[in-house]
């Protein structure tokens, strides 16, 4: 069994080596692409969000339940 983790553990090494990391250009770059996506789906969910809520309270004020 220890061996078995020792040589898991070597292959994940060795395949650590082979990864190609981003430079600190490409880094930012796609960290602000990130940003900038999520910032505008929390503002289109947030306008989902309020377009539902204002449809629901409209239903139940239309059938007289709220």
């Amino acid at each position: 069994m220890p061996g078995k983790i020792r040589k898991f553990f070597a292959e994940v090494r060795s395949e650590a080596k082979k990864v190609t990391w981003p430079n600190r250009k490409e880094l930012l770059a796609t960290t602000g692409v990130v940003l900038f996506i999520l910032f505008v789906m929390g503002i289109y969910l947030g306008f989902l969000d309020l377009a539902f809520s204002n449809l629901t309270r409209w239903l139940l004020t239309a059938l007289g339940i709220g």
